[in-house]
């Protein structure tokens, strides 16, 4: 280290500056060290750095000992310019150290803000779904209660309506709280229903369910969605056909329900319950749901 006074050069030993510099520095890994230690805890910033500034001092104190002991005589026959060295290096690094420890300090408190944001939008979404779930239930039980007082009158179907409902019943209550389910437990559960539906109307439904029966998907997605179908053409027609398939293609799960009157658009989303609470739960799980062509066609990441 070279300092200027009086128009002279002022040589400092490299010892000292080596010894010191390497002390301070170190001090600074001890201390950064620290800091993204105790940063993610619920400690005072102020403390942190209190801390790390009390290392920054230990240090200094530490190297000017070992360098006084070293060599005594710079400290006596130098006119003061190694302790005025060691001041100006410690108050270098400690500025450096404050520096570091703050930017640290800052890029902790946004990784926690993150985090916390990102842990309450799960949160939200999963009420949502709570939400969006809760809706569903009433509705399906409601037209299916409907459905087995239909058959009352015809003891043989109403007996097997109502345990493919019990069935059903029973699905719903083992699997609505559960993320996913597999795509050929729902499947056999969209069966049932539809079975019970066939029962009603006779010859005037019809359905196929086709293709690929592997993955996971949400719990009572696809029932809505065939009942939406039946609700809104089957009076309206004397045949009414649904087709339901399902397709893997590029690490995704596609699921098609069309019915042959074929009249759903988009405008149609709103204004039904089946169609708007379904839509929101895909999209909140980060699927796509898609109407064209008079169907729906819904995917998911395998």
């Amino acid at each position: 280290m070279i300092g200027y006074r009086n128009d002279e050069f002022i040589w400092i030993s490299p010892t000292i500056t080596i010894l010191d510099s390497l002390s301070l520095g170190t001090a600074i890994l001890i201390s950064v060290y620290f800091t993204r230690y105790l940063s993610p805890h619920k400690i005072s910033r102020f403390l942190i750095q209190l801390l790390s500034i009390g290392i920054m001092l230990g240090a200094g104190i530490i190297a000017t000992i070992v360098i006084f002991i070293i060599g005594p005589s710079s400290f006596f026959y130098s006119d003061n310019r190694t302790v005025t060295y060691l001041l100006v290096n410690l108050l270098f690094f400690i500025t450096i150290n404050i520096i570091v420890n703050g930017h640290l300090m800052f890029v902790e408190t946004v990784k926690q803000n993150a985090k916390a944001l990102h842990e309450e939008k799960v949160l939200k979404s999963q009420m949502e779904l709570k939400l969006l779930s809760s809706k569903i239930n009433p509705h399906f039980l409601f037209n299916s209660l409907n459905l087995v007082l239909s058959l009352l009158k015809k003891p043989d179907k109403a007996e097997t309506a109502l345990i493919n409902l019990s069935e059903l019943l029973r699905y719903q209550l083992d699997f609505s709280d559960v993320p996913t389910v597999s795509l050929l437990t729902e499947l056999n559960a969209v069966d049932k229903y539809l079975s019970i539906q066939q029962m009603r109307f006779g010859e005037r439904l019809s359905y196929s369910i086709d293709g690929y029966r592997d993955g996971q998907i949400p719990p009572l997605l696809i029932q809505p969605l065939v009942e939406n179908c039946i609700k809104h053409n089957i009076d309206e027609t004397d045949a009414l056909h649904i087709d339901l398939k399902i397709t893997q293609e590029r690490k995704r799960i596609h699921i098609n329900i069309i019915d042959s009157q074929a009249k759903l658009t988009p405008e149609m989303l709103d204004k039904g319950i089946g169609l708007t609470v379904t839509r929101k739960r895909v999209e909140l799980l980060g699927g796509k749901f898609n109407i064209s062509n008079g169907g729906i066609e819904i995917s998911f990441k395998l």
